[in-house]
This record gives structure tokens, C-alpha cells and sequence, in this order.
């Protein structure tokens, strides 16, 4: 086993008008009821890890029965510019279970993810940090992540994206559980570089809770998704692969709203079959 600090993940509580004993203990109390000391004791778990391992160890230290329908993982490229767009029906675990499949393919893969998962070591060095819910004060992560993504696919290399950024959630609108919007940045870099895209379907939902929290807040589910992770321990899950997409396909729709719908499109309907 490996020799990890104890905590790499989790809430600070500074308050100059308390004792440095009541703020930690405060803390304490905070990161068990969101999830936050599960995750710091799954991780401290594993064995050492190359980044490139990382996802496919913390599948099987959770149990992680995974089958994969659709196309093979064979059909997947092997070179050039591939972005891999996915619909986001869990949290953390999503970003786990496509790169644990990609990197079986190829060794270039990065994942655009949240920025707090640059808290562990080895995700640090893979995944492209970001944060969905675009706060005044990590502008400058986001546009740093997104150049970084640009210059992932214009070296030919693999990005995994969840274009919706926030987890899905009901919507009264649709009257359904499903993704928000998804984000047009992903089709003009898709565009940009005509990358090959790989849609992806995750089947599953989150509960009831986490649901209604999206209705209140995307701040308040975010912090849940942390303690909805330790959570997906010993389920099985479906994940099913599209058809890759070449830029042929694609390349007469010229608007990037447009486009980043018939990616979505592709995605959900492998939800159907």
C-alpha cells in the first residue's frame, strides 16, 4: 500500500473567532456528511497508482460490475484528434468508468473534469480541470482548461467530455431526468481540429434526492455528488458505445448549437436501444 496523506480532499473551516481545535472539529463534521472522509479512505486504499491506472483501480476497489454494449472498443481509433462526448447521469464515477474504457485504447486520452479531483495526485496529471458551475473566481481555470483542451486535440491526441458540466437532474420542463444544456465550446473545438467524436450513453440515474437538489441549486448538488459516490460500491452499471462520428458526417452543420445537439442527439438515442 501506498503511503498517501490522509486527507486529500475536503472543507476548510478558518474563523479567526474560534479555536484552531473547534474550526478543525467543524471540518470533521462537514466532510462526513458530504462524503468527503469516504472518498479520502477509498483512496488511501489503493496501491500507488500510474495515472494512466487510476480509473480502471478505483473501479475495482469500489466492486464495479461494468458492461459495455454497443460497438467495440476496437472501433475506437487508435490516432489522430477523437473527442468523446457523454451524457452525465452520476457525478464523479462517470468520468472514471469512460476513461478506465478509452485508455484500453489509447494511452493519449485526458479528461476534462472538476476541479477539485486535481486534489489527487495522480488525476492531477490527466485530467484537465474546470469548474461547471463558472464562478467569478476560477475564470481564469476555466479558460486555462479549455486552452488546454484545444491543444490536447490539435496534437491529435483523445478528450473525454461531459458537455453538460452539471450532473443530470429532473427538469419540469421536459418532465424528465436528463442533462442540461450542453456546452457549444465542445462542438467548435470538435469543428475547429475536425476531430472524430464518440458518443457514449451511461445508463442510470441518480435517486430522488439528489434530483430535487438540482431543482434547488447546482451548488448544493455538486456538494452531494461527493457524497453519492462511496455510494455506487458493488452496482453494475451499463454503458453502451456509439457509432464514431468522422468529421464528414458533420461538417456541413455550421452553427455550434446546432452541431453540440446532434452530438447529444447520438448520445441519448444509444439510451433507447
Amino acid at each position: 500500500m501506498s503511503n498517501r496523506q490522509s486527507q486529500v480532499i475536503g472543507l476548510k473551516v478558518k474563523s479567526k473567532r474560534m479555536p484552531k481545535w473547534l474550526a478543525n472539529g467543524l471540518a470533521d463534521v462537514f466532510n462526513y456528511i458530504l462524503g468527503f472522509t469516504r472518498i479520502n479512505k477509498l483512496y488511501n486504499r489503493l496501491p500507488t497508482q500510474n495515472p494512466t491506472k487510476l480509473s480502471g483501480a478505483v473501479l475495482k476497489e469500489m466492486n464495479i460490475d461494468l458492461k459495455v454494449t454497443g460497438e467495440e472498443l476496437s472501433s475506437i481509433p487508435t490516432e489522430g484528434p477523437l473527442i468523446v462526448v457523454a451524457n452525465h447521469p452520476y457525478g464523479l464515477i462517470d468520468g472514471f468508468i469512460v476513461d478506465s474504457l478509452l485508455i484500453k485504447i489509447r494511452s493519449d486520452v485526458f479528461l476534462m473534469g472538476y476541479y477539485a479531483l486535481g486534489d489527487f495526485p495522480e488525476a492531477s496529471k490527466r485530467i484537465i480541470l474546470v469548474d461547471p458551475l463558472r464562478k467569478r473566481q476560477r475564470h481564469a481555470l476555466n479558460i486555462n482548461g479549455w486552452a488546454r483542451s484545444f491543444k490536447v486535440v490539435s496534437s491529435g491526441g483523445a478528450l473525454i467530455v461531459f458537455p453538460a458540466g452539471a450532473v443530470s437532474h429532473f427538469q419540469w420542463q421536459k418532465k424528465a431526468v436528463c442533462d442540461s444544456n450542453w456546452n457549444p465550446h465542445v462542438a467548435r473545438l470538435a469543428r475547429k481540429y475536425r476531430a472524430t467524436v464518440l458518443p457514449i450513453y451511461i445508463h442510470g440515474r441518480n435517486g430522488f434526492f439528489l434530483q430535487i437538489s438540482g431543482l434547488i441549486s447546482k451548488k448544493l448538488q455538486t456538494l452531494l455528488i461527493f457524497k453519492q459516490f462511496p455510494k455506487m460500491r458493488n452496482r453494475k452499471l451499463e454503458v453502451t458505445l456509439g457509432k464514431t462520428l468522422s468529421a464528414d458526417t458533420w461538417s456541413d452543420m455550421k452553427d455550434d448549437k446546432d452541431l453540440i445537439q446532434y452530438f447529444r442527439q447520438k448520445v441519448e438515442a444509444l439510451g433507447r436501444k
